[in-house]
């Protein structure tokens, strides 16, 4: 058994124990709106422990967290919408991490343990919630307040027909992957790039994120692959930075993107995919060069459409990558990258700058330039998204965009082909000041 995994099992048992462990890591609360409720997403690395109430005068809900670390002076919490006015965080008693959610008004509220952290939910009207057992937190103990009595536990409503994205954050743990100059290692890197996307995926209606790891720990290759089946993933998305030997790799820059194969690769390709490959202490099938395993694989993505999908998207994401920076190669090229096997998930790997490189090491540590890597990535995927709507037999939904700090209406009109009117009349605007974070509606042309 997986030591990760212990660490989840012994926490739904022994209170005590979990105290006791190192605390883990959670992110900052990631807020959408659905159809009946107002979902708010804690992500974290593991299960954690936990016990809610309510309170009255002003309305607010309380969740208690044991063995967690609240996120760094980076972390910023996000905008709300009714019913939800603020959230607040602080460390209380006995190290027990204590998040208040303010609300505007009493609603009814659910709390579900997830895989990856906990999720919240506020009713909004229409469909009630429903009422479950009394004390959803694993192992929480009796509240200590007289408050804490009031309990308001109630399961959230079905969830909509989300398109499920999984996000892959390379490396992690004792494997960092390739590191630059001043100790700047790949998994910390792609680890906030991958933060930054599935806050992103998240913030669009009708998208989720699932990402295969929300911390500094290993995660074997194919138990990526398999967790974003279990999680029902339309797409596949893992993220890396790129690095070459010197003196090559000290000179050579820019972004490429990846899609499994065992033909046309390159001899830079077939060496990152072995050395991607490696890096899974753990085995794996092996590719060889004639066919067998892989040969399998592809015969099946063929058969079902997998592998022009995943070129579809990489396709997107490649042409989003291109408008922040030159990329190193121009098209989709192809490696027998393990992470890459599942043959019903379009899947594709990006390695989003040279790490090798001190220029573009520098550049990949600097969160500004993280989150302009994600925001890339993500339109891109939102380019594809109409062909992920028809592969799950939804409809096509429209074309979002989500503004970033100091874009105009008039910028976002050009880059789209069309008209301010437009956009002005698909999102009910009426003022000319645009908010950073606000999914907008982008009209056909």
């Amino acid at each position: 058994m997986k030591p990760r995994w212990w660490i989840i099992g012994v926490a739904g048992f022994l209170w005590g124990i979990v105290a006791a462990q190192a605390a883990i890591p959670i992110g900052r609360p990631l807020v959408r709106v659905g159809p009946h409720a107002l979902i708010v997403r804690l992500s974290s690395s593991s299960h954690v422990v936990w016990r809610s109430f309510s309170l009255n005068d002003p309305a607010r809900v309380v969740v208690d967290l044991h063995g967690v670390i609240l996120p760094g002076s980076r972390a910023l919490w996000p905008e709300h919408a009714a019913p939800l006015k603020d959230i607040r965080a602080f460390t209380h008693r006995n190290g027990m991490v204590r998040l208040v959610f303010d609300l505007t008004r009493k609603v009814p509220y659910a709390i579900n343990s997830l895989p990856g952290g906990l999720t919240l939910s506020l009713a909004t009207g229409g469909a009630p919630l429903s009422v479950p057992p009394a004390h959803p937190g694993p192992a929480a103990p009796a509240p200590a307040d007289p408050v804490a009595a009031h309990v308001a536990p109630v399961s959230a409503p079905a969830a909509p027909p989300d398109i499920v994205i999984a996000v892959d954050p390379g490396h992690g743990g004792i494997d960092s992957g390739a590191c630059g100059i001043d100790h700047i290692c790949e998994k910390n890197v792609v680890l906030r790039i991958g933060r930054d996307l599935a806050a992103l995926i998240d913030a669009t209606p009708g998208f989720h994120a699932f990402m295969t790891r929300t911390g500094n720990y290993y995660v074997p290759l194919r138990e990526r692959v398999t967790l974003a089946q279990e999680h029902h993933a339309a797409a596949f998305i893992s993220i890396h930075a790129n690095a070459l030997p010197e003196p090559e790799g000290l000179d050579v820059r820019g972004a490429e993107v990846f899609m499994l194969s065992q033909h046309g690769v390159s001899r830079e390709a077939r060496w990152l995919a072995h050395s991607e490959n490696a890096a899974d202490r753990g085995g794996g099938p092996h590719f060889g060069t004639g066919g067998g395993f892989l040969h399998n694989i592809l015969l099946n993505m063929t058969q079902n459409g997998t592998r022009r999908a995943s070129y579809d998207l990489a396709r997107d994401v490649l042409r989003a990558l291109h408008t922040i920076g030159p990329v190193h190669v121009d098209h989709v090229e192809k490696a027998n990258f393990m992470v890459l096997l599942s043959p019903t998930i379009p899947s594709i790997l990006i390695e989003t700058a040279f790490i090798s490189n001190p220029h573009e090491a520098l550049r990949l540590n600097s969160p500004a330039y993280d989150e302009q890597l994600a925001h890339a990535i993500w339109e891109g995927v939102m380019r594809d998204a109409p062909r992920l709507r028809a592969r799950l037999g939804m409809a096509p939904g429209p074309r979002l965009y989500i503004v970033r700090e100091g874009e105009t209406l008039s910028g976002i009109a050009q880059r789209f082909h069309v008209s301010i009117a437009a956009l002005r009349a698909a999102n009910g605007l009426h003022g000319g000041i645009l908010q950073a974070g606000v999914s907008l509606r982008i009209p056909s042309g």
